[in-house]
């Protein structure tokens, strides 16, 4: 009799897409059961990936395979990037298929007479800093989240930052990118021109566009020249008046590079911590830290002690401290960068991102809080935000409810600030968080637009179908 040979059961796939996905991009490229599972989506507390499995092509050619492969099935396709999007972009449901760009982060190459870095769209962008810092560049995105933040995900949520209002938004970093369509089509639109007014700006409609029109996969950044000083100054200021005297002044600085105002509710609570972050009395309405960069360090020195005389003798200021060291400039930004103190002090709480006139803004977050307080009695505030570039946040506690309440709370913010002609989100994009809430600052014929241009990209529906756009069949809550 012959030997019986025993043989493993056949393991059941988690997706029925799973063999042939296998077959693109190799075991390595796909996570599945508890390795998906572990997972998170969301950076403030454990969102497992509701998809099956996790695809993790290694090249665009993978990624057009798979995309392709979906479209042929009706399959819905959910991209993540660094998983650090605070509007639930990189969501994904047990019918999606997540698609991660982790495997995909290659510096190609780096053209410092160009000032150019081209790079896959899964690169970390402190990794993108790294490398072109060698080279005496700097790529000027500057996020808290950059050790996480990849690059294609700061381009399809067209990321902001500290510094934008010396290099502007992630948009003004993208000469050309490479991006696969919802069939499976490469368009290679990787422009290396500064000037290149050669008809529609194809690569537009990726950046910022969330991954609802294409997987960004490849990208062409610009450069700038690494600074080699900096001046960092933090000043207490007793009416929003004065606030934006000093920001007028400030922008006259040529070597500005950041501009940021914290309210005293932020300011009180991170000098409270114990954590160091005091350098000035909680006594004041408004805190304002500016800092320069710049490649001269005598020119440097005299246009910040310039505009420190100026404030002083023009009586904007209480009282102002100037870092005397690069120790001391951390310091500094570290009052501003004091998330983990809002955390520990206001969870559970609702963030928000706003965008207003600088003129109005104080008079607008003033009526915003107004009206959550009537509505949440227990509303307690956290108010900072990048005024240079009219980005303010607005972190809310509302009791032990408040995630429950989101829906009602930021109804409540937003119809306030569209009275005051603003935007519901700034910098973190609109993912699934804020698509109920588009039409309080995009009139009907844009809505009409922007669903005309995803309906003849994607007109199944297939990437990232539940981020910007409300469900087809659900009513807004």
């Amino acid at each position: 009799m012959a030997e019986e040979v025993l043989r493993d059961p056949p393991v059941a796939e988690a997706h029925p897409l799973e063999g042939e996905i296998r077959a693109i991009v190799g075991h390595r490229g796909l996570l599945t059961g508890a390795d998906a599972a572990a997972r998170s989506c969301d950076p403030f507390y454990h969102r497992p990936v509701g998809s099956p499995i996790i695809v993790r092509p290694a090249s665009t050619e993978e990624v057009a395979a798979v995309v392709k492969l979906c479209a042929a099935r009706g399959q819905p396709i959910v991209t993540l990037g660094g998983m650090t999007g605070v509007s639930r972009g990189a969501y994904a449901d047990a019918g999606h298929i997540a698609l991660s760009l982790e495997r995909m982060t290659a510096i190609e190459s780096i053209d410092t007479e160009a000032g150019i870095v081209v790079v896959q769209a899964g690169a970390p962008v402190a990794a993108v800093q790294d490398a072109v810092a060698e080279h005496g560049f700097v790529y000027p995105l500057d996020l808290i989240s950059q050790g996480s933040a990849t690059v294609g995900g700061t381009i399809s949520t067209n990321a902001g930052g500290n510094r934008v209002v010396r290099w502007g938004m992630t948009r003004a970093q993208v000469l050309g990118l490479e991006a696969v369509l919802p069939d499976g089509t490469i368009l290679p639109a990787m422009n290396r021109l500064v000037k290149n007014n050669t008809g529609y700006d194809l690569k537009q409609l990726f950046i910022g566009g969330e991954g609802t029109l294409g997987i960004v996969t490849r990208a062409v950044l610009r450069l700038a020249p690494k600074p080699t000083t900096q001046s960092v100054c933090f000043m207490s200021i007793e009416s929003y008046d004065k606030v934006i005297a000093v920001l007028q002044r400030a922008k006259r600085v040529p070597t500005l590079s950041a501009f940021e105002v914290m309210w005293q509710d932020y300011y009180a609570l991170v000098a409270a911590s114990g954590t160091g972050r005091d350098p000035l009395p909680a006594d004041q309405p408004f805190y304002a830290l500016m800092e320069t960069l710049g490649n001269d360090p005598d020119v440097d020195e005299q246009l910040m002690s310039g505009f420190l005389e100026d404030i002083y003798e023009q009586g904007l200021v209480a009282e102002a401290v100037l870092a005397a060291s690069e120790r001391q400039c951390q310091d500094l930004w570290r009052v501003r960068e004091g998330a983990e103190v809002v955390v520990a002090n206001l969870s559970p709480f609702i963030s928000s991102d706003l965008s207003v006139d600088t003129r109005r803004t104080a008079t607008c977050v003033a009526e915003i809080q107004s009206a959550l307080k009537a509505r949440f009695p227990e509303a307690r505030f956290a108010t900072w935000g990048h005024l240079g570039d009219n980005n303010i946040h607005i972190c809310l506690h509302a009791g032990q409810d408040t995630h429950a309440l989101e829906w009602q709370i930021e109804d409540t913010m937003f119809s306030v600030l569209a009275r005051y002609g603003g935007s519901i989100t700034a910098e973190h994009g609109v993912g699934r968080a804020k698509r109920d809430f588009l039409h309080y600052c995009k009139t009907p014929e844009e809505l009409h637009l922007m669903r005309v241009i995803k309906q003849a990209i994607d007109p199944r529906n297939l990437l990232n179908p539940e981020v910007m756009f409300p469900v087809e069949g659900q009513a807004a809550r």
